[in-house]
């Protein structure tokens, strides 16, 4: 057959549209994935910059606190007042340092993007230095050490608190070594008294702050703890659950046979596993709807459970056809359960869910035996299910070797 070349042409130009169009469809949904992860992260980023700077704000107020109490006693004549201005602009200086580093983003090139650390080791070469300068007020800078470490414990891991404790060490070592004899409580006067008991007044204050600080962020954790506790539970539910009809699902039912299967190795407790199909339930979906079907597969669970013990296990295994596992059970023993769900399936008013609907159950039954897998006695439930519904269905079919067996290796309850 001869093949006319405009005929290639116009297929090639289809084929290579066609490929174009899966390319552009597959670049729009990747685009559309990585500008959702960078709009989530950026998001991440703002809130803990926000942090980042709420902390510097209140490490700059805390400073302004101390300048205003310096001022005062410059004001008493314990200091100069070029001490009092001096403090205040380093403390301007270096918060607006830090703030500025955090506010253009070159924080998050470190591993710990918070800065807690610098600013720690800033504040105590800076009480230290001043404590050295004013000896006479050196009180106010030493309770400022409690303070620091203080905010410390918000950002700080073991390791650099350790780090930060031995360089605050070496800092006091020093301002004592050289300033010791000098440092005193400026108590000479009223005023001076009232500075000094206010300056312990505000450290007290601040101390409480923090407490407060850590209180908040331990109940946001726990919060946060319960919340991903309720999350945990839930995707566990979502895992192991149908959720229809809110029994467990077949992933579920595999971990609990492996169970009862240890169980009965281990002890020889015996267990059946039963699997159950609502005879006529396609023609409820084919004739009034999926939502008619959900209620009535909702229905049959209730039956079923009314039924069963509370140490049996029911599951959903797809669509119309569902597991129960009968614990502690011989054949015998289930078969009775089995008989008064086959006989509330039928009985059961269903045309609530659609005129003329009748429904009934065919089960299949086995017992799980010495030396056999789960597949196996699985394969045998489901050839008596079979064997139910050819039978003419509405019955319970007992796997051969089970209980007590008819000349064909099957016993048979109908209704």
């Amino acid at each position: 057959m001869e093949i006319h070349p405009a005929s290639i042409s116009l297929e090639k130009c289809i084929g290579v549209c066609y490929a174009w169009l899966l390319v552009a469809n597959q670049t729009r949904k990747t685009n559309g994935n990585l500008q959702e992860i960078g709009y989530m992260t950026q998001q991440r980023s703002r809130e803990f910059n926000a942090m980042a700077l709420g902390m510097v704000a209140r490490v700059a107020l805390s400073g302004l606190l101390d300048t205003l109490l310096l001022w005062g006693f410059s004001r008493a004549g314990v200091i100069e007042p070029e001490i009092a201005l001096l403090y205040g602009m380093v403390v301007v200086i270096v918060n607006g340092i830090f703030y500025l580093l955090i506010r253009s983003g070159v924080n998050r090139r470190y591993k710990y993007p918070s800065m807690m650390f610098p600013q720690m080791v800033t504040a105590l070469l800076m009480q230290t230095a001043f404590m050295i300068m004013a000896p006479h007020v050196g009180y106010l800078f030493l309770i400022n050490f409690f303070i620091i470490y203080g905010f410390g414990v918000l950002g700080l891991s073991t390791f650099w608190y350790v780090v930060s404790w031995l360089i605050g060490s070496l800092a006091l070592v020093l301002a004592f070594s050289v300033m010791g004899s000098h440092l005193s409580f400026p108590v000479a006067t009223n005023f001076s008294q009232l500075l000094v008991c206010l300056s312990f007044i505000l450290t007290l204050g601040r101390c409480i702050y923090l407490a407060n600080m850590l209180s908040r962020m331990q109940r946001k954790m726990t919060e946060k703890n319960q919340q991903l506790v309720q999350a945990m539970k839930r995707v566990q539910e979502l895992a192991t659950r149908d959720e229809l009809t809110n029994i467990e699902n077949r992933r579920s039912l595999m971990e609990i046979l492996a169970v009862e299967q240890k169980r009965f190795q281990r002890g020889g407790t015996p267990f059946c596993i039963a699997i159950l199909d609502l005879d006529g339930f396609k023609s409820v979906n084919d004739n009034f709807g999926h939502a008619a079907g959900d209620m009535v597969l909702k229905t049959f669970v209730e039956i079923v459970r009314n039924e069963m013990r509370l140490s049996d296990h029911f599951a959903r295994y797809g669509g119309d056809e569902f597991v129960l596992v009968l614990t502690g059970t011989t054949v015998s023993e289930g078969v009775t359960a089995l008989d008064r769900i086959c006989a509330e399936t039928e009985v059961y008013d269903w045309s609530k869910f659609g005129q003329g609907i009748v429904l009934t159950a065919s089960i299949g039954i086995t017992d799980f035996r010495p030396g056999e897998t789960i597949d196996a006695a699985f394969q045998r439930a489901d050839m008596a299910l079979y064997a139910a519904k050819s039978a003419g269905r509405n019955r319970v079919m007992i796997s051969p070797d089970s209980f007590d067996t008819s000349s064909d290796g099957t016993t048979i309850r109908a209704f």
